[in-house]
């Protein structure tokens, strides 16, 4: 990512007295042009880089400029390593490993075992429990086109399954929950979308770059939410289900029943096929007790599933 990549080209040219943006560009598996802007943004950050034109030319830092190490507390490199090594998992363990040393290069001497100490108290664990094997792939090229300002083309599959091909110019990739979004313009319907990573399907890279369009990140939440009313269901739980409820809608107001196993709850619940799919989930270890509309609705669906299964 270009963080990571700016912190990656201060510690080269750090190591190094002068270095080409093309070898740069080589080594970060970018443009060279991302690397002049790259140049920019640090100039602008008060990195003193400059850039030498000419064959003997090429992009160098002053002898004199040095991170300081007290700049940061241990509070921010600890911050930094938890984040770092939670990416691991889900971007290429290789290029986050690579960045967690160079962060460590940061840690003042004495303050080394106290950072190694608290950024071993908080693990966070992205990776899912089951393994999406096309996942991975589909991350790295997608993040080559967002670096690289390349054009990707895929066959996107809507909530309906229609099909269609997809061009569109990559800028941004989100993870909610445990699914991975693209937000991209997109050239056929000529607007910015966001695209499901697990609805797209023969994903490419095209050799054709174009150029960044202003982009205004916009943040991701699950669509029934959204705009809908909801519905106060009363529902009978066993533990498990009312662990599974406060994960998912945190501190709820639970009644202890006779049965020691069952609780009384009541949320808030969208009648769509999310908020159904969601209780018909937790099977026989939840009943809707109250509205009776969605105690029938939800006995209509079970007696369509057992149909099937009865044919």
């Amino acid at each position: 990512m270009k963080t990571e990549r700016l912190l990656g080209i201060i510690m080269i040219l750090l190591d190094r007295k002068q270095i080409s943006a093309a070898k740069l560009a080589e080594i970060f598996e970018v443009s060279v042009r991302t690397i002049y802007r790259d140049i920019t943004s640090l100039s602008e950050a008060g990195v003193p880089v400059t850039a030498l034109p000419g064959v003997n030319g090429g992009i160098q830092i002053m002898d004199h400029y040095k991170i300081d190490k007290h700049f940061f507390t241990s509070t921010d490199i600890t911050s930094l390593l938890i984040a770092l090594e939670s990416l691991s998992s889900n971007v290429s363990a290789v290029q986050a490993n690579q960045t967690v040393e160079k962060i460590k290069t940061l840690v003042p001497a004495h303050l080394s075992e106290e950072i190694k100490l608290k950024s071993h108290q908080i693990a966070i664990d992205l990776t899912p429990w089951t393994r999406n094997q096309t996942l991975q792939p589909f991350l790295e090229t997608i993040k080559s086109g967002i670096e690289k300002q390349q054009l990707l083309r895929f066959d996107y599959s809507d909530n309906q399954g229609k099909k269609t091909l997809r061009t569109v110019e990559p800028y941004r990739l989100v993870l909610k929950e445990i699914s991975w979004y693209l937000q991209a313009f997109c050239l056929e319907r000529e607007d910015f979308r966001t695209f499901k990573l697990s609805r797209i399907s023969h994903l490419d890279l095209l050799a054709k770059d174009f150029t960044p369009r202003e982009f205004h990140p916009t943040p991701l939440g699950k669509e029934p939410f959204y705009g809908k009313k909801w519905t106060t269901v009363t529902l009978k739980v066993t533990h498990r289900v009312r662990d599974q409820l406060i994960d998912k809608f945190g501190q709820l107001d639970f009644i202890e029943t006779q049965d020691d196993d069952k609780t009384i709850v009541s949320f808030p619940f969208m009648e769509d096929d999310f908020g159904y799919h969601l209780l018909m989930g937790f099977g026989n270890q939840c009943e809707c007790l109250e509205p009776n509309h969605v105690r029938d609705e939800l006995k209509r669906r079970f007696e369509e599933l057992l149909h099937i299964y009865q044919n």
